[in-house]
């Protein structure tokens, strides 16, 4: 066969085999891609024609921590070694994800060789990857090892030892489950043992009472039952509850005594876990303080249900402060601060289990911590060892949620000393979670009020000493108008009446204004609080009773949509009365800007009901921006709200010249809503009052009679014109001379 006849199309060959190969050029940093055979391209999700020639980080972005921490990609340092050494180098198992059609990062999991081509002049001239994707070989083994762990925990939790005591012999053998729960050398166990061995491992505050209930049970010739603790090798405890009986030889005395053990550990967790919910109820209501309270809480966590246990809060500007932490070992709870230290401030914006709990609201809960999780959570080896070296075995995260809005996090963390988590531990935690949350929220109510309260306090201070000024100065104009002319006494008796009739006059006015700011702090706080409490405990129960309640449920959320809608109410009430009672002083209003910021905030309003709102050339007016504000907002939100169903509503805001006579403004908001009968005219600026039923349209009653308040505030008036059916036009006229006495 001659050489023609034997030639091979060795790209061809290249593309039909089955393996994964991809070249690399050798021109550091870039190491374009020079060959890829579709066998590569399958498992890498890549295209050929897409990949070739193109540098490797752009078609294979490196998002690898460590890459994102150093700026050196794992992959990159392992071309350059091939390079550098002209030997092959090996990567057994390579975390490199890579993104799919849309862009997204998939998980994967590598084994990759890098081989070295060399040239003629014995340099590297290129480098090819033989690449096996083991991401379903990684994952089946999480997936054993989690199967193994969980069969492990079952036979451990379910465990059943059985012993047999011979009573002649004095000699107790047992299986390797009662040897375990007794930290026997199970080969002793079953070989035999004198009794007292095994009663040296039960748990020393049990040990009497075991000893006197089995001489008991020999004595009487019954049945033995007890519930003890037993001690394991690593110095753990385990509940358990045995039962035996006694045989009697044909003469009755006593030849053997046979029994099992069960394990029953988790129940007796499960009761001290309830009891354990109860006290800490009874310490978040013990203070106000909820920093002592939160304090108080990871003390009583460590060490009943955790060997540490930490408490964090999330701030206004996103970080995260760690409020309270606590340790078995309480030397180590300064060591445990500097460690957080050390790891820098916690930000909402970075990645970590805690900040994950923040931003989904759900637990995060792993029953066993392997070496692998720790190598992927250190910043380096250092930090490594020190994880190793702690022992860690089990992590639990639960939210602290109010609203539906998640305001910290408390973590817990068992070791090997104290075993590992369960779902029972995480159902504990969790409700410690909605507890601690609920004593944060009642301690920032209880601020809230105390703050208010000294606001009150400062401000009848302040007005009791407007008062004292003020007669101080009438009783100093008094006594001058009588030493000047003593002979004007009916003069000086015209002024005292006018002093007296003044001085009622402004106690009149205190008086009312004392009303109004009683009425607002009652509105804001004392009407406030109990829809505040009523929704607080409506989620709790929601949160913890759902299941429970059943068809309550309906009444449950009738009850909060009640309160919500009282809350509304309340809020209107408060800006009808701060429209005189928190006016700021007036200045220079361009309307534009107000009404541009207005439909911006109704950009959601008007994009649901395909409304348009012509903004047309506005003056400039000096008043107090907020009730400019409130005015437009109320007028156009109005007309979006009152749209005919078959018609988008189209509203119109524009403003005539200022009149040269009236010298006035004049502004008009138009629509081509349902309309109304003129007739009502007065009636639609009354506080309450409505033309429609709230099952048609949404609101209190008092939008309109703000609108007025605030008009008539600047010595405007508010007036509009209607056919019912065919929209509205609403009138607003300032004068430009009541402005600026305003101004004054």
């Amino acid at each position: 066969m001659n050489s023609s006849s034997r030639s091979i199309d060795y790209k061809k060959l290249f593309q039909s085999l089955s393996a994964a190969y991809i070249v690399f050029d050798v021109n550091d940093p870039t190491f374009t891609i020079l060959e890829e055979n579709e066998a590569h391209a399958s498992i890498a999700m890549s295209k050929r024609s897409e990949a070739i020639g193109k540098p490797l980080l752009d078609v294979f972005p490196d998002n690898s921590k460590s890459y994102k921490e150093t700026g050196k990609s794992d992959l990159i340092e392992s071309l350059r070694k091939v390079i550098r050494t002209k030997k092959k180098d090996v990567m057994p198992d390579l975390h490199y994800d890579i993104p799919d059609e849309k862009g997204k990062f998939e998980q994967r999991y590598w084994s990759v060789e890098h081989h070295p081509v060399v040239g003629e002049n014995g340099e590297v001239v290129a480098v090819y990857q033989a690449t096996q994707d083991i991401t379903d070989k990684r994952r089946a083994e999480k997936e054993l090892y989690q199967t193994q762990y969980q069969l492990k925990q079952a036979l451990s939790n379910g465990a059943i030892g059985t012993w047999s005591w011979d009573i002649v012999r004095g000699v107790v053998t047992a299986d390797e489950n009662l040897a375990t729960l007794f930290g026997i050398d199970p080969t002793e166990a079953r070989d035999g043992l004198e009794i007292d061995r095994f009663l040296l491992s039960i748990h020393k505050e049990d040990r009497e009472k075991v000893s006197q209930e089995i001489g008991e049970a020999l004595k009487n010739r019954e049945n033995y039952e007890s519930e003890y603790r037993t001690i394991m090798k690593d110095g753990t405890s385990r509940w358990v509850i045995a039962r035996g009986r006694v045989d009697l030889d044909e003469s009755g005395k006593p030849v053997s005594f046979p029994g099992v053990a069960v394990d029953i550990t988790e129940r007796k967790n499960a009761e001290n876990n309830l009891s354990f919910l109860t006290k800490a109820s009874s310490q978040f209501s013990a203070s106000l303080d909820y920093r002592q309270t939160l304090s108080s809480i990871a003390g009583m966590v460590v060490p009943h249900l955790a060997d540490w246990c930490t408490v964090d809060l999330l701030r206004d500007d996103g970080s995260i402060e760690l409020v309270a932490i606590a340790h078995r070992d309480p030397e180590k709870v300064k060591w445990a601060q500097n460690l957080r230290t050390q790891q820098g401030p916690l930000k909402l914006s970075q990645p970590g289990g805690i900040q994950q709990v923040i931003k989904t609201g759900e637990p995060m809960f792993e029953p066993v911590i392997t070496d692998a999780m720790l190598v992927a959570g250190a910043k380096d080896k250092t930090e490594l060892e020190l994880l190793r070296s702690l022992g860690f075995s089990s992590v639990i995260m639960v939210p602290m949620k109010i609203d539906h809005r998640t305001i910290g996090v408390i973590t817990l963390v068992s070791t090997d000393a104290h075993g590992r988590f369960t779902s029972i531990d995480l159902e504990t935690a969790t409700g410690l979670g909605n507890r601690a949350a609920l004593a944060v929220y009642n301690a920032n109510l209880y601020q809230t009020a105390q703050q208010e309260l000294e606001e009150r306090e400062w401000l009848q201070e302040q007005l009791e000493t407007a008062n004292n000024i003020l007669e101080s100065r009438v009783k100093e104009r008094t006594e001058q108008l009588q030493a000047t002319n003593f002979g004007l006494e009916e003069e000086i008796v015209k002024r005292q009446k006018a002093e007296t009739v003044l001085q009622n006059y402004s106690e009149d006015l205190a008086r009312s204004n004392q009303e109004l700011q009683d009425f607002a702090y009652v509105a804001s706080h004392d009407l406030q609080e109990p829809l505040r409490k009523i929704q607080a405990f409506g989620d709790l129960l929601e949160n913890e009773y759902k299941e429970q309640l059943g068809e309550g449920m309906e009444y449950l959320s009738r009850m909060r949509n009640a309160a919500s809608r009282m809350s509304v109410l309340i809020e209107d009430l408060l800006s009808f009365s701060r429209v005189t009672t928190r006016a700021k002083e007036p200045v220079a209003v361009n309307l534009n800007v107000i009404a541009s910021e207005v439909v911006g905030d109704l950009e959601t309003k008007i994009d649901s009901t395909d409304g348009t709102v012509d903004l047309q050339s506005l003056p400039t007016v000096m008043a107090d921006p907020t009730h400019m504000r409130q005015l437009l907002q109320n007028l156009i939100g109005n007309a979006l709200k009152f749209h005919r169903s078959d018609v988008a509503p189209v509203v119109k805001v524009y403003a005539d010249p200022v009149h040269s006579v009236d010298q006035q403004y004049t502004m008009y908001v138009s629509d081509n809503g349902i309309g109304f009968d003129e007739k009502y005219l007065d009636r639609i600026f009354a506080v309450f009052q409505r033309l429609h039923g709230r099952e048609s349209y949404d609101g209190t009653g008092i939008g309109l009679a703000v609108c007025r308040k605030i008009v008539e505030r600047y010595g405007g008036t508010i007036t509009a014109t209607s056919q019912k059916g065919e929209g509205s036009t609403f009138i607003i006229k300032l004068p430009v001379s009541k402005q600026k006495e305003q101004n004054k």
